[in-house]
């Protein structure tokens, strides 16, 4: 409990509501045993002023006992918080909520009146339950990642927020409508439960990051034409479907991951990517044949392993920067061009494929480095293994 203290208050916020549950918050979340505020400078002590408290900031804090303060922030990150959280509905002035990791368990309590808050961090606590609604406040920032949050993602109607963090929990359901939150610069919610179909994402001119791995999104992938700001989409490890989109003039991309899900169709020429560093489609079912990779200067990893690819394998020989380089399980033809010249040993795929298997001297002792040491670099499993011999063995021949 909270000490009793005869210390005369010296500005703000002594009494009423708001100090009534600071005192509740205290209480339910253990502060004896806080790091910060239980003891020293800042300590929450009954007959103080709130507003000199730890982790508290007001809005007014400079006359003496007249209780006209409101509480703005409270922020006590990694303070060895435990305990659950107590109703926050009297802070009708809070604009920021952080309690991220600490040790906090049962639910996030209602955000209901709270107009003014704009961030909710809560992220990498143990909490349960359900992320409360979100309109009718003003959030920009929310961060429940990392506790064992269930139920969907809260509606975004009437708010913009520019980041929204949620990965590493249990949550089900849909993928909330994000038309109107052009705001939006960060959206991840990897790592749950989640269903249906991935929203649309058309004006999302600042979004930055997409990560919604790792859940069960089926559907159709979105259209990404104008996406300038985009770096990072991540959607692997899904249930998704239907066409690969163009990803044409996205010139500030550096990652496009979707990898393990079903999607088909043909892949667009990669034109107009100077930044795209990731390009991973593997294990889906993608036709066609890959177009000419020379313009993706910044290219490092490049997988578009087990499809149902034609065609040749492209040059690659002026990516520099290229150090894992894998077209395995697919049925392109023709002879290997010679590897780039970073590629890491062992780390790149050729086979199995139907291509030709003529000996290419000049060639061949990059290949075999780079797809892991059996001469020639066709042999594997076997040494009489011809490139082909798993792929007909998984068609059935």
């Amino acid at each position: 409990m909270l000490a009793m203290l005869s210390v005369s208050a010296h500005a703000g916020l002594n009494s009423g509501p708001e100090y009534a549950a600071l005192v509740n918050l205290f209480n339910s979340t253990n502060g004896a045993s806080w790091v910060h505020g239980s003891s020293g400078t800042g300590v929450w002590a009954l007959g103080t002023d709130a507003c000199g408290w730890y982790g508290i900031t007001c809005d007014q804090d400079t006359n003496p006992a007249d209780n006209t303060s409101h509480v703005t922030a409270i922020i006590l990150q990694a303070n060895n918080l435990t305990g659950t959280l107590q109703p926050i509905g009297a802070f009708t002035q809070l604009h920021d909520f952080q309690l991220r990791t600490n040790a906090l368990t049962g639910s996030i309590p209602a955000l209901t009146g709270l107009t003014q808050l704009t961030i909710l961090d809560v992220g990498h606590n143990q909490l349960t339950g359900s992320i409360p609604a979100v309109t009718g406040t003003n959030i920009e920032f929310l961060e429940v990642n990392d506790n064992q949050l269930t139920g969907p993602l809260p509606s975004l109607s009437g708010v913009n927020p520019y980041a929204i963090y949620a990965f590493n929990n249990q949550l089900t359901g849909p993928l909330p409508a994000l038309t109107g939150a052009t705001n939006l610069q960060f959206f991840e919610v990897q790592k749950n439960h989640i269903t249906g179909s991935l929203p649309a994402l058309t004006g999302l001119t600042q979004l930055q990051r997409f990560l919604v791995d790792t859940n069960q999104l089926s559907g159709a992938l979105p259209a990404m034409t104008g996406l300038t700001s985009l770096q990072l989409f991540d959607a692997h490890a899904n249930q998704l479907s239907g066409a690969l989109p163009a990803l044409t003039g996205l010139t500030a991309l550096q990652s496009f991951d979707i990898n393990h899900n079903q999607v088909s169709g043909t892949i667009a020429p990669l034109t107009g990517l100077p930044n795209l560093g990731y390009f991973f489609i593997n294990d889906n079912q993608v036709t066609g044949s890959l177009h000419a990779l020379s313009g993706l200067t910044s290219l490092v990893s490049f997988d578009v392993s087990n499809n149902h690819l034609s065609g040749t394998v492209p040059a690659i020989a002026t990516l520099a920067t290229l150090h894992y380089f894998l077209v395995g399980g697919n049925v392109m033809t023709g002879a290997v061009p010679p590897a780039a010249p970073a590629l890491v040993s062992g780390a790149s795929s050729l086979c199995p494929n139907l291509l030709n298997l003529t000996p290419q001297p000049a060639i061949d002792p990059a290949w075999i480095t780079a797809t892991g040491g059996y001469t020639p670099w066709w042999a594997y499993p076997s040494s009489n293994n011809a490139c082909d011999d798993l792929l007909r063995d998984s068609l059935g021949g």
